[in-house]
């Protein structure tokens, strides 16, 4: 046994071991939990009822060890990890709460007739049957591969030593003798590794902690979709870059065999299962999963920031806006010479797609997911300056249009509001938003944006 597959068994065994200790209590809980929550339950404040409340903590027991794994992970090897965005425990948790909120909204617009629709051969539509609870599992559990656990995909190289692509830009990936996908164990030092595929290895973590899930009241198949829901909340890790394709879910359902294997390969004597027959030949099911996983993809986007927000080490994000370039036209201008620095230090953030990041989030205050009065699935964005690194701020938005995007046969709304937008020459933005608008219906023919200005 190598140094790396070593120092990878004990981090298993040290995992577990917290894990376990973290449910003996959760576990007594549990045992009042049913498979589905009902609607009319009684709520905290928070969207959730009493049970569920109570179930996103003993989730969390489960992935929190994964959780504090990758604050580490992101200071190993290449700094990019350290300047990445949150992606830990108080991320999973808005997420969870997002996602029931989009979960509720969808439930709501199938019932209306807005959503769901198509019913032709090849095509996933949308259904009202949202498990609340799966979906909270795999909420709170979807980032636990940030740890560095776990396998990333072998890209196919091309002679010039490039990665090959399909006719739509799509990467190309090695594949085994017996059809399985070819895969390598994660080095946490190649953040780019764990970033992309975090969503997978999250999806295996999940299945290696069957037992624990189980001990909280989950089935065998509510485990495996909340695995394939963990799988699919990344469209490129997934290859589910279309929610509503019988094709895109079966070379998911490829990807996940693949992953099991590999790691049963090295793990022999304690292996894991995955059951996609479940699924696959039940296109209802089919539905629920792509409901679900559209509510978890929207909520993991809708990410609520505030100045000083933190990043994937834990540490705080300082923009000195007064640096940004707010009529520089383009990302690379806006952003020349702003001044972003990290931690007590007052490191600088240097790369320009770090700074783009920081800077265009911590413009989004707020968002919700809400039907609007004709029954349209509505996601509501408020950025707290409309005059703030317009560019920058469009790309952040943009991130959100491209998760609805991924429902390819539906239709949906997203309504940008602003705190502020005091400018001598507020035409200028308000054009610069509208050629942003201009680009959006080219590149997401199925979302619709709106203004203050249009009301």
């Amino acid at each position: 046994m190598d140094k790396d597959t070593g120092k990878q068994r004990l981090m298993y065994i040290a995992y577990a071991a917290v894990v376990v200790c973290g449910l003996i209590l959760a576990a007594v809980v549990s045992l009042f939990l049913n498979d589905t929550v009902s609607d009319s339950a009684a709520t905290n404040g928070s969207g959730y009822s009493d049970e569920e409340a109570a179930l996103v903590e003993q989730v969390y027991a489960i992935a929190a060890p994964y959780y504090e794994a990758s604050v580490e992970t992101s200071f190993a090897g290449k700094q990019i990890g350290r300047y990445f965005t949150d992606h830990k425990s108080g991320h999973a948790r808005m997420v969870a709460e997002k996602s029931v909120e989009v979960g509720e909204t969808i439930r709501q617009a199938v019932n209306s007739g807005k959503l769901g629709q198509n019913k032709s051969d090849g095509h996933v539509a949308f259904v009202a049957d949202i498990d609340r609870k799966t979906l909270i599992g795999a909420a709170i559990s979807h980032d636990m591969g940030m740890c560095g656990q776990g396998y990333a995909l072998n890209e196919l190289k091309g002679e010039d030593g490039k990665t090959l692509k399909d006719e739509n830009g799509n990467k190309l990936y090695v594949m085994t003798d017996d059809d399985h996908y070819s895969m390598h164990p994660i080095d946490i030092a190649e953040f780019g590794d764990v970033r992309s595929s975090h969503s997978m290895n999250s999806a295996l973590i999940l299945l290696i902690n069957r037992d624990n899930y189980k001990a909280l009241g989950y089935s065998d198949e509510g485990i495996d979709k909340m695995a394939i829901e963990c799988m699919a909340h990344s469209k490129s890790n997934s290859g589910v870059l279309d929610l509503n394709s019988q094709d895109n879910w079966k070379d998911c359902f490829d990807r996940i065999d693949s992953l099991v294997a590999a790691y049963n390969a090295e793990h022999g004597d304690s292996p894991i299962s995955f059951d996609r027959t479940r699924f696959e030949n039940d296109i209802h099911k089919m539905g629920i999963i792509a409901s679900e996983t559209l509510a978890l993809r929207v909520g993991d986007v809708s990410r609520d920031s505030w100045p000083e927000a933190e990043a994937q080490s834990g540490e705080a994000v300082h923009i000195d806006k007064s640096t940004v370039n707010n009529h520089g036209g383009s990302i690379p201008d806006e952003v020349a010479d702003a001044v972003i620095t990290i931690g007590d230090n007052n490191d600088p953030v240097d790369g320009e797609k770090d700074k783009q990041v920081h800077v265009g989030e911590q413009n989004v205050r707020e968002n919700h997911t809400i039907l609007s009065d004709d029954g349209t699935v509505t996601h509501v964005i408020s950025i707290y300056d409309g005059c703030l690194a317009p560019k920058c701020t469009q790309q952040a938005i943009d991130d959100h249009i491209g998760e609805f995007y991924s429902a390819r046969d539906e239709e949906f709304t997203v309504r940008v509001e602003f705190d502020s937008f005091d400018a001598s020459d507020a035409d200028y933005f308000r054009e610069s938003y509208e050629e942003f608008r201009m680009q959006a219906a080219q590149d997401y023919d199925n979302v619709s944006i709106i203004y203050p200005w249009d009301e």
